[in-house]
């Protein structure tokens, strides 16, 4: 069947009031099924989507990768205890079967749910100022393999390595390890200098290959994450500002970007060779790698430098993120309708306007093809309509719609997983239904 293009309607009149179920649920149930009749051509003949169930309580909680989804759930005993038994329930996506079910003990909630291989990997608060610690289990068991006193933050199976940052509630210093998966043993620990800043960098396949580190005297380092040696360290000059203030550090594509008040310097990732220097202010902004280098402040607003001279191409005031998307930037901004702009897509090059998706929101990563996941919920509704929203074109194909959701709705490739108002856990395919 060839792509159907469905204008869910720029808002004219108003919205049903959601003091009147029976009127809002009646439109709902209308707007669904002429949805549903226009993408099949005949509704006789193709239902709507069913989406697989995955039972879940209140107070459960739900981790969701691209091919498992992690259902947190209480087990027995008391839960003002010091020590809480909770169940980790793994299913497969996109199927949706149960894989196993892993019990593990914590001293508060729980953070951070992943698996390698045979082992469960869960990232818990462990007391009630801020510290954090991780315990790899034997899935499907109760067996601790180890446990250290920090947080997960990424594996790679194939080198049998976790990456952990340890928390402190205090002001200080602060350990970065890369333990061995099966064991917990420590490969190699960094000690993060106490003025200084270290951001993990060059992900493959979702792992960071390398630790970058700066502190306020200009010291900078790179170190490799699966052996913990030093790649290349270089002293720069350090404006005063960074005692005071302190140093940011960002990574964008092969560049580290180093500064504060006084610009940014940039330099190579590789051998921390420097590149060039900007008058952009790093102090109270943040990164984006975005083809270009997309700073933003953190009370909105972009200047989007050329990676290749630092020169600045163009700026917005209003702009608060951009994800490359087929040849162009997916944007959100935080003005406008209701408050926000609308999503939009702009040229990476100039700025200029391409067009805009209304009040469809874009969930999950940019698709290999250019397209992107668009939800679209309309307040105090529990349906949230889905769709493949393709920024070249700025077309919008409706794949169906996820019924009595509470709102919490997020993607992967091939699924898109939500709570229910019921506690439990739907998996809709994302298909045309």
């Amino acid at each position: 069947m060839r792509d159907v293009l469905i204008d869910l309607g720029e808002q004219h009149g108003r919205l049903p009031d959601v003091a009147e179920p029976s009127r809002h649920r009646a439109f709902l149930t209308a707007l669904s099924a002429a949805l549903l009749m226009t993408l099949t051509g005949a509704a006789s003949h193709s239902a709507p989507a069913t989406p697989v169930i995955v039972p879940a309580r209140l107070g459960d909680n739900m981790f969701v990768e691209q091919d498992r989804l992690y259902v947190v759930s209480s087990g027995t005993g008391p839960r003002d205890a010091a020590v809480q038994h909770k169940i980790v329930s793994s299913y497969a996506l996109p199927a949706g079967r149960l894989l196993s079910r892993t019990t593990v003990a914590v001293t508060g909630a729980v953070v951070q749910v992943t698996s390698a291989g045979d082992t469960v990997l869960v990232s818990y608060q462990a007391d009630t100022v801020g510290a954090e610690a991780t315990v790899a289990l034997a899935a499907g068991t109760d067996r601790a393999l180890w446990r250290a006193p920090a947080r997960l933050l990424s594996v790679d199976p194939r080198d049998g390595l976790v990456l952990l940052r340890q928390n402190r509630p205090h002001p200080g210093d602060l350990n970065w390890y890369g333990v061995d998966l099966a064991t917990g043993r420590p490969r190699w620990t960094f000690e993060q200098p106490a003025q200084g800043y270290t951001t993990e960098a060059a992900y493959l396949a979702g792992f960071p290959h390398r630790l970058i580190t700066a502190t306020a005297t200009g010291h900078l380092e790179v170190r490799d994450t699966v052996t913990g040696t030093l790649v290349s360290a270089v002293d720069v000059p350090a404006p005063a500002e960074w005692a005071r203030r302190g140093v940011s550090v960002w990574t964008a594509g092969d560049l580290v970007l180093v500064g504060g008040l006084g610009g940014i310097t940039a330099y190579a990732l590789a051998d921390l060779s420097p590149r060039w220097h900007s008058s952009v202010e790093l102090s109270g902004s943040w990164v984006q790698d975005c083809v270009a280098v997309c700073v933003f402040g953190y009370r909105g607003g972009v200047r989007v430098l050329d990676p290749v001279t630092g020169r600045v191409r163009w700026a917005a005031d209003h702009w608060t993120a951009a994800d490359p998307a087929g040849g162009y930037l997916l944007v959100n901004g935080n003005e406008g309708l209701e408050g926000r702009y609308p999503l939009a897509v702009v040229e990476p090059d100039t700025g200029l306007l391409h067009g805009d998706f209304g009040e469809w929101r874009s969930a999950g990563a940019v698709r290999a093809d250019g397209t992107i996941v668009g939800l679209r919920q309309r307040l105090g509704d529990d349906v949230v309509f889905y769709a493949m929203l393709n920024p070249a074109t700025l077309a919008v194909r409706v794949l169906g719609s996820a019924t009595f959701v509470s709102g919490d709705c997020q993607p992967t490739t091939d699924v898109l997983v939500c709570r229910r108002i019921d506690a439990s856990v739907a998996v809709w395919p994302l298909t045309e239904s």
